[in-house]
């Protein structure tokens, strides 16, 4: 049985069996692996820690770490779809002022959605191969 260890001594469950979660890690379909690494390098800064056959794994200088895969059969569904509009399957939180990302992304020709400003600002925007990612301010300070 795993014990879950949480940052707070409250609710530190600790010994030999317990679970440290450390970081998290997302598969990202693409139909071109080479000219989704470049995509990727050039607006969110990652770059090529791992090539394999079947997959590149892109880094952060932070350490974030996501999975270009490729989309075979071209049917995936990346984002969630409400009443209300898409809902991004990836997102990222960024220590940098949204509204000035979001500019960028405009300026570079990249499909946005709208800023929001709910619990934090945020946009979405999408990728060559039409997934959803959000960039996300974080919980408003204060």
């Amino acid at each position: 049985m795993w014990k879950l260890f949480l940052e707070t001594d409250k609710f530190a469950l600790k010994g030999e069996d317990s679970l440290r979660l450390q970081s998290s890690y997302q598969y990202i379909p693409v139909s071109n692996l080479q000219a989704a690494s470049e995509w990727y390098a050039e607006h969110l800064g990652f770059t090529v820690a791992v090539e394999d056959p079947i997959f590149l794994e892109l880094r952060s200088a932070s350490g974030i770490r996501i999975f270009l895969i490729p989309n075979e059969d071209g049917n995936v569904t990346s984002h969630m779809n409400y009443s209300s509009g898409v809902q991004a399957s990836y997102g990222f939180t960024v220590a940098d002022n949204v509204q000035s990302l979001y500019q960028y992304f405009k300026d570079k020709g990249i499909q946005v959605g709208k800023l929001t400003d709910y619990q934090g600002m945020s946009f979405k925007f999408y990728d060559p191969d039409g997934n959803a990612i959000e960039l996300w301010g974080d919980y408003p300070q204060g």
